[in-house]
């Protein structure tokens, strides 16, 4: 028997594929969602797993045609990958789910800062001098 081997979508290759949907596979189930979805999510799973923390997001999937929502636990373990779907569907790559996602990813990353040395100002804190 011949090897065979998989050739996954690249990302930047997506933009050719407007229209297609991607099946994201997740906890032993699939779901389908729009590209730019998938991708928000996947880049949003990474950032999570850098930081250590879990978060559980909404998103719009394909159910029998009719575009519902599915929450998904995303946090430093998630086990996520995704594949072509062979169904299409408009509406599926919601602009502000994945603005959401994208805020999401940013907020992981902006530092805290204190403003004053005044441990009275930050009670919960403790301030090394």
């Amino acid at each position: 028997m011949g090897s065979s081997t998989c050739n996954p979508i690249a990302p930047e290759q997506w933009a050719n594929e407007s229209s297609r949907m991607r099946e994201l596979h997740y906890g032993g189930g699939t779901l389908v969602v729009g590209r730019e979805v998938c991708t928000a999510v996947f880049d949003y799973a990474l950032a999570l797993a850098r930081v250590g923390r879990s978060d559980l997001i909404t998103v719009p999937i394909l159910v029998n045609g009719q575009i519902d929502e599915s929450n998904i636990l995303l946090g430093p373990t998630t086990q996520i990958f995704c594949t072509p779907a062979t169904q299409t569907a408009e509406g599926l790559d919601d602009s502000s789910k994945v603005t959401e996602l994208r805020e999401r990813i940013a907020s992981l990353h902006r530092p805290i800062t204190a403003i004053s040395g005044d441990a009275a100002v930050y009670p919960d804190f403790e301030l090394e001098y």
